[in-house]
């Protein structure tokens, strides 16, 4: 039974520095307008979803062989949904990329990249605390991830008036702005499922169900 935890616990953090150097290439794509590391991003995706699939299979022979205790299966079950939300934030990195390709391709730049870094190092953070947090079960930590998601919904709801405000002011950019805003809604969604994560921390630490941010 200890193996099985080590090697989900292994498996877990391998899958969260995947997923958080999925996210990390995808905002340094961005930033350099770069069409190659975005593919990059894409093309590494698959291995993001063999280590998900890695998790539920062991998840799975685990509670068929093994008939763990309450303690012992709600501890696998938070891992098997955790593994879950990492597959998400790992495709909407790829979907940071894919318009960063996107726009590359069609040639147009993209609309307040500085923001939009700037946004992507908040959502990076509040990703990396989760994780660690999880892995610590580290109620605390993960209660401080849940806060940060209020700041990164106000500084995506700022650069969308922007956007917004830039298309009005110049049709051209529409597209421009629209790849943006896909990638605002991208970064805000990656927050959510860290907070999801924070929210499995709690669990797992408390058996209770706790929600963090509404």
């Amino acid at each position: 039974m200890v193996h099985d935890y080590d090697y989900l616990r292994h498996t877990l953090d391998a899958m969260g520095r995947r997923v958080k150097d999925a996210l990390h290439e995808s905002l340094q794509a961005l930033r350099r307008s770069d069409a190659i590391g975005a593919q990059r991003v894409v093309h590494d995706d698959p291995d993001i979803n063999a280590l998900q699939q890695a998790v539920e299979d062991r998840i799975a022979r685990f509670i068929t062989q093994r008939q763990p205790l309450l303690r012992d299966l709600r501890r696998v079950l938070a891992m098997l949904t955790v593994a879950g939300e990492l597959e998400r934030i790992g495709d909407y990195a790829k979907q940071v990329a894919e318009r960063v390709r996107r726009s590359r391709d069609e040639q147009h730049p993209l609309l307040l990249t500085a923001e939009l870094l700037e946004l992507g190092a908040m959502t990076e953070d509040m990703l990396s605390a989760s994780i660690d947090a999880f892995l610590a079960e580290d109620v605390v930590a993960a209660r401080s991830v849940a806060a940060l998601d209020d700041q990164i919904d106000a500084r995506r709801r700022a650069i969308i008036a922007a956007l917004r405000q830039a298309a009005l002011n110049d049709a051209s950019l529409f597209d421009a702005a629209i790849a943006a805003i896909d990638i605002t809604r991208a970064l805000e969604r990656v927050a959510d499922r860290a907070t999801n994560i924070a929210e499995r921390t709690v669990y797992l630490a408390t058996a209770t169900h706790e929600t963090l941010n509404e």
